[in-house]
């Protein structure tokens, strides 16, 4: 069975998107895609990714990291599994 994003962990995510890539906070990051957004550059990835590692619990091997080039793709990867 897979498990559910949790409103409380998909409005963690999305504040950690906003943050980490130097958004305003009202911008709706639920469409953001790397190639798409100008402060997502391969350092904003990084620091994206280690923010999600450490925010969720969760540790993200290089394979996928290079994969999770997008909200949609990030969310759907933690969708995957079981956040606190």
């Amino acid at each position: 069975m897979r498990a559910t994003m949790t409103d409380a962990a998909e409005s963690r995510l999305q504040e950690i998107v906003r943050a980490t890539l130097e958004l305003p906070p009202d911008a709706d990051v639920t469409e953001a895609r790397q190639l798409g957004v100008e402060s997502w550059d391969s350092l904003a990835h990084v620091s994206l990714m280690l923010a999600i590692e450490g925010e969720f619990g969760v540790s993200i091997d290089l394979a996928d990291q290079i994969q999770l080039t997008s909200y949609a793709a990030i969310r759907r990867y933690l969708q995957g599994r079981a956040l606190p």
